[in-house]
């Protein structure tokens, strides 16, 4: 997958999960909580993350998430689970 697209599908997945927030607005800065999100929807923002784009956050990369990007360069870095 091509970062281009895998940011789009990124922010794409962000803003279907953010309430009242339009994808414009949304960027690889983007912090979650600017994005409407406390720590618990960031919690589950990450599991539907992790389905979505079939992946398996390390509990310890995660706890240095700290805006969309990071989620980003994860994906881009981790290779999918195997089925």
């Amino acid at each position: 997958m091509d970062i281009t697209n895998l940011e789009k599908q990124v922010l794409e997945f962000i803003a279907s999960k953010a309430e009242n927030i339009d994808i414009s607005k949304i960027t690889t800065s983007s912090q979650f909580s600017e994005l409407g999100f406390d720590s618990m929807d960031t919690i589950q923002l990450l599991f539907d993350a992790e389905e979505k784009f079939d992946i398996n956050f390390d509990s310890d990369a995660v706890k240095n998430f700290r805006n969309v990007g990071d989620i980003i360069e994860y994906i881009k870095n981790h290779p999918p689970v195997a089925s």
